[in-house]
Parts: C-alpha cells; sequence; structure tokens
C-alpha cells in the first residue's frame, strides 16, 4: 500500500493555520509551528575522497572540496496539529544535501495519530523509521550531543522514514516503563547514480525501557528491498546459464543466489544510556544481516561527557565491519570480468573506525556551537565510509575530519 501524502500536507497545514488564527493556541484545533537546523563546515585531511554522513550525498569534504558545508548542514521546519483530545496530526520537512547535489526539502514526516487511551496511540502515515535510540531526533543537532551520530551505526541503515502505520503502547512494570512500538510500511531511499533502493515491506519492533536515569532499548526491523540498478548486473551472471556442465550450473546458481528484487535485510539494534545530569554514558550496537548483494555488517559505539556549565566536553570511540563473502565464480574466462566485479561487491571488509573528541558550548539559548574531531583508521583494503573513492585513495589508510557546527531550535 502506498499513500499520497501531498494532500495530507496540505490539509494540515490548512487547517492549522485557520484553526490558529480563529482560535489561537487555548482552543482546539490548534497548531503550533517549530524547527530546528544546522549549520556545519566539514574539513577532511583525505584529498582523494569524499567524507559523507548519508549514502544519498554524492560527494562531501575530501576530494570535492577540503572544507564543505554539505554533509552536516540541514534545516527542518515541522507543523504540529491538535484537531482533537485524541487526535492529532504532524508534517515536517526537512531540506539537506541530497541524491541530486542539491538542498530540496523532503517530507520526513507527515501522519496522523490516535490516542486511544492515555498508554495506547496509532500513526498513520509517514513515520521516523525506528532503527535507533536517536530515531526521532536522527536530524536534529541540537538534540545531541555531538555534531552528528556516529557514521559507523547510522550509516548501515540509511532510512530516516516509513509511509504506513505503527501502534504504540506504553507499560509500567514495578519501576520499569516501557515503551513498545511496532510498525509496518514501505520506503524508497535514492541513491546518487540516479537509482534506489526500495524497502516493500518494512516491520519492525521495539521496546524502550526507562529506569531512572538509564534507558535500555532493544529493536528488530525487517525489510524486504529490491535495487532495480543490479539487476541488469545479475542478468550478465546468468548469461552463460545456457552452456552445458558446470559453466551453465555456476552461472545458473549465481544469477538465482545474487538477485536484485525482494533481498531479505534483517537487522538487530540494542542500545544504552545512562544520563543523570552532570554527565553521560550511551552506546548502540547494530548486528545487519542481508543476502544477494548485500553484506552483513556488525557495528558499534560508545560515548560519554561530562557538562560544566554551559559547556559539555565528550569523546565517542565507534566501528564497524562487514560480513564479506567470497565467490570461485564462474569457470569460464570470458566470465572473469564478471567474477571480479561480483567479489569486488560481495568482499569488501568495509572496516572503520573512529576515535572523536568534540565540545559543545550553549552560549544562549535553543542554541549551541559544537567543535568535533574525528580520527578515522580504515582496515585493511577498506575504502570504509567514503565515497567519490580517487585513483590515488590509499584503501587501509587514516583521515582526520574536523567539523565546526552550529545547531538551533524555535
Amino acid at each position: 500500500m502506498r499513500i499520497e501524502f501531498k494532500p495530507l500536507c496540505a490539509a494540515l497545514l490548512a487547517i492549522g493555520f485557520a484553526s490558529g488564527a480563529a482560535h489561537g493556541q487555548t482552543s482546539l484545533p490548534s497548531f503550533k509551528l517549530s524547527g530546528f537546523g544546522t549549520i556545519a563546515a566539514t574539513h577532511s585531511s583525505e584529498r582523494d575522497a569524499d567524507f559523507i554522513t548519508h549514502i544519498s550525498q554524492p560527494n562531501g569534504a575530501g576530494h570535492t572540496s577540503a572544507t564543505s558545508f554539505n554533509p552536516d548542514s540541514k534545516v527542518g521546519i515541522q507543523g504540529d496539529v491538535q484537531f482533537t483530545d485524541k487526535l492529532s496530526g504532524v508534517v515536517q520537512l526537512v531540506s539537506q544535501h541530497n541524491w541530486d547535489n542539491g538542498f530540496t526539502p523532503q517530507l520526513e514526516w507527515a501522519n496522523v495519530k490516535y490516542q486511544a487511551t492515555p498508554d495506547l496511540a496509532l500513526r498513520l502515515g509517514r513515520i521516523a523509521m525506528p532503527f535507533f535510540m536517536y530515531s526521532d531526533t536522527r536530524l536534529v543537532g541540537y538534540a545531541q550531543p555531538w555534531v552528528r551520530p556516529p557514521i559507523e551505526v547510522y550509516m548501515v541503515q540509511p532510512n530516516t522514514k516509513s509511509d504506513g502505520a505503527d501502534v504504540m503502547y506504553r507499560a509500567q512494570t514495578g519501576s520499569v516503563t516501557h515503551n513498545l512500538q511496532a510498525f509496518y510500511g514501505v520506503n524508497e531511499v535514492k541513491t546518487p547514480d540516479g537509482g534506489s533502493a526500495k524497502g516493500n515491506p518494512n516491520w519492525g519492533f521495539n521496546d524502550t525501557a526507562q529506569m531512572g536515569d538509564l534507558t535500555l532499548r532493544g529493536a528488530f526491523t525487517y525489510s524486504r528491498v529490491s535495487i532495480p540498478a543490479l539487476q541488469g548486473f545479475s542478468d550478465a551472471l546468468g548469461a552463460f546459464s545456457g552452456i552445458p556442465g558446470p559453466v551453465g550450473s555456476e552461472s545458473a546458481r549465481l544469477a538465482s543466489t545474487y538477485h536484485a528484487n525482494d533481498m531479505d535485510f534483517r537487522t538487530v539494534a540494542v542500545g544504552a544510556s545512562y544520563d543523570p545530569g552532570k554527565w553521560f554514558l550511551t552506546g548502540e550496537y547494530l548486528d545487519f544481516r542481508g543476502e544477494s548483494f548485500a553484506q552483513g555488517t556488525q557495528a558499534w559505539y560508545v560515548s560519554g561527557g561530562y557538562r560544566f556549565g554551559k559547556f559539555t566536553p565528550y569523546a565517542t570511540y565507534s566501528g564497524s565491519k562487514n560480513h564479506t563473502k567470497q565467490e570461485a565464480g564462474i569457470p569460464f574466462p570470458p566470465a572473469q570480468p564478471l567474477n571480479d566485479a561480483l567479489n569486488g561487491i560481495i568482499n569488501n571488509p568495509n572496516k572503520q573506525n573512529t576515535i572523536s573528541a568534540g565540545v559543545r558550548w550553549d552560549f544562549m539559548r535553543n542554541m549551541d556551537l559544537k567543535l568535533q574531531y574525528d580520527h578515522i583508521k580504515l582496515g585493511s583494503g577498506s575504502t570504509g565510509r567514503f565515497t567519490n573513492v580517487q585513483p590515488g585513495f590509499q584503501a587501509g589508510g587514516d583521515a582526520n575530519i574536523v567539523t565546526l557546527s552550529l545547531d538551533f531550535v524555535f
């Protein structure tokens, strides 16, 4: 099922503005407008590849431009409508560096919510894809201690939104409050080459447990993904299937194994955060398993900081690595380029570790300034999370990233 969101967006805004003008904020229906943004300059010491923060970005800091505003800068605006005591709606538009090398605003959220009871709520429309602890605030720099969530973890699952429905239930078990969520939907992620990855369906469930200053989270997500751009490569693997003997049988097997449609992806994620006020310690671990061309990935980070008045110095250590595969390939010399290309995809270790240190300065109400240094070390033969890789790039090398950002909310 696909949902047309333009009429929903227009309706929510029209009704909200009209009701706000007629009734103000003290009567229903009512409307509230808010927003957020980040202006960030990111500098990379690596000149033969680009540092990016999302797979949809075609370029970033490094080869394209030593210092770039593209990786981390964004602005968002959100409208919240309260129709009745139980029925509400939200629309969120976000402008950030996209696959088309522009900043065209994208519809991140557009949903209606029915609060059936104080503990049970249902939503229909476009919601945040709930992979991580910071899924709801993933794009809001002001809501996070860092310049950006650690990319080793958050770039494993680039999907930020889902079109469908979810159910949220709050349960109390002794001193523990459980916030349970189950969702079902579809989505599409655009890539810089003009292609896309389509998830249909996506479904999953998660539990965020709150015990005083301690928060624990566990989540499982399933996606059935199709990447049309890979269909030609899959067909090429099967081009020799008509040849009798081992050549034909292996060609047919590879074409069947490495298909472009209906690939099963499964993700397990756990996280924990302890924040008594003066300091914080947080971390997440993610295990992604996929079939066909998809490599499984393990990723994690641990981060902590201490608040000295308006200043919060922090440090983070993060890492990721792929579950590599190797194929002997089709035993036929003309097929060797295909064999090499296949193993280039499935046998990339993509290992990367980052040590980060930074400081946040809350210099005025609803605004902060952050300075962050990242030292990235790549594993042997790995290109890590870099893109736009040039011939002179040293796989397995390292790079230094420095970012200065201004976050704001209103």
